[in-house]
């Protein structure tokens, strides 16, 4: 069966931008295009970020896009995204406000249309920008996608003036891009259950039809530099058939930051420490653990009051815990390599990334039991030898000792810890499987004539 031609309206793509949302449609595009359909992402970026990319060219023509009363020439680039088949088509932008780069997705999809520069069969508007512009495209399927799982604020009045026309007329979308976006949509998408629901409250989409399906997704994380058997982060690479390298990796890090790691030890990492994260209480369980047989590295990112605080516990317990020199991506990913478990506390997580991440890495999860968490993971019971995750009932200092603790035991029984590495990386999330879930969604809306 022939692939579909798919188009991705998105504010920003990776690596042109920054956040889940453009590394999420960067990672969906690779994976539409693997699949054998026609992947094109038409985002925004500035003119300087767009000269630094390899493969993008400019191209002589502009786009003419208007915001408000003036229209503007947008320059246009156009080649491959890295590592992947699929097309990127460029506007240099800089510095969009919100409503500026709804109305220039817009207008760039109606002047790329009329051209016949995009004539797809898939619209996808990635994100709240893309609203307009997804109900300017000509696509058979149009779908709404919140990738961080979220909506935004209502529109400021000079927020509508400035888009004027491109609000349909309709009175809700006048005040919500949210809504805006449901009017031009077949469906909307969002990337896990909780999300959907927390999403179902935004007054925006009181207005979408009764028979407008909202779909969870769930979103992958294996985009490039995301794969231990590839990293070149790490000291040696590994995957679920060849798991010597992770033991290399704990190695390495053992001695970079002079930690006490015993055979059996439970090597501990943690995401970002973030007062909303309940980043206190993670750093209280963490110093209940000294007297086990667990060590802790922490990669320095977070609040800096959190940060600062994990540096006064790692000075009183040298050896089992310690402060990576660097809190760079290439800096999580190797602590993440190399750790038998990784601590998050963030209960508001409505994609899942992290843990996604630790799983791909073939690191334990230990996470609170709420939201996506629940939605996706599965708490490990040893009966059965079932599970891929530690989940804990609430953020206290007692709750997250006894998860650690539960972690630890694992660790320390051979016969359930190598097979159990090889299937944290087995489940964890893959935007192939993603792709081919929103494909099977698109062979359903068009079997049904939407």
């Amino acid at each position: 069966m022939a692939g579909r031609d798919f188009l991705i309206i998105t504010e920003a793509v990776a690596p042109l931008g920054e956040g889940v949302a453009a590394i999420g449609a960067n990672g969906l595009s690779r994976a539409l295009a693997a699949l054998g359909n026609r992947a094109t992402v038409l985002a925004l970026a500035s003119t300087e970020a767009a000269g630094r990319v390899p493969g993008l060219a400019r191209r002589l023509r502009t786009v003419s896009a208007t915001v408000g009363a003036r229209t503007h020439e947008l320059t246009l680039y156009e080649g491959r995204a890295v590592l992947s088949d699929a097309q990127l088509l460029v506007l240099g932008a800089d510095a969009p406000t919100r409503a500026e780069a709804t109305a220039l997705l817009a207008g760039a999809v109606r002047s790329l249309s009329a051209d016949k520069l995009v004539s797809p069969e898939v619209a996808i508007g990635w994100g709240e920008s893309s609203a307009a512009a997804l109900s300017a495209s000509s696509a058979s399927v149009r779908l709404f996608v919140l990738p961080t799982g979220q909506t935004g604020a209502p529109l400021a009045p000079e927020e509508s003036q400035l888009l004027g026309p491109l609000l349909l007329g309709d009175d809700s979308a006048s005040h919500s891009l949210v809504a805006l976006g449901c009017l031009g949509a077949n469906a909307i998408v969002a990337p896990s259950p909780s999300a959907a629901r927390a999403s179902e409250s935004d007054p925006g989409l009181a207005s979408r039809a009764s028979d407008e399906p909202f779909v969870s997704l769930r979103f992958g994380c294996d985009e490039p530099p995301n794969d231990p058997a590839t990293d070149p982060a790490l000291p040696a690479n590994f995957s679920a058939a060849a798991l010597s390298g992770k033991a290399e990796c704990r190695r390495a890090i053992a001695r970079r930051c002079s930690l006490a790691l015993g055979p059996r030890t439970l090597l501990l990492t943690t995401g970002p420490l973030h007062q909303e994260a309940d980043a206190d209480a993670l750093l209280a369980g963490i110093e209940r653990l000294a007297p086990f047989d667990v060590a802790t590295i922490i990669v320095p990112r977070g609040d800096q009051q959190s940060i600062e605080r994990a540096r006064q516990l790692a000075l009183r317990q040298p050896g089992r815990i310690a402060i990576f020199p660097g809190a760079e991506p290439t800096d999580e990913r190797l602590a993440r390599g190399a750790a038998d478990a990784i601590l998050l506390g963030d209960d508001h997580d409505r994609i899942g990334r992290s843990a996604g991440l630790a799983l791909l890495y073939g690191t334990l999860p230990i996470t609170p039991d709420v939201g996506t968490n629940r939605d996706y993971l599965v708490d490990y019971d040893p009966a059965s030898r079932t599970g891929h995750a530690i989940l804990y009932s609430a953020a206290t200092p007692f709750e997250i000792e006894s998860a650690v603790r539960r972690a630890l035991t694992l660790r320390a029984d051979g016969d359930i810890w190598a097979p159990l590495v090889t299937t944290l990386i087995g489940s964890a999330p893959r935007w192939t499987a993603t792709a081919t879930a929103l494909v099977e969604m698109v062979g359903s809306l068009v079997s049904v004539g939407l």
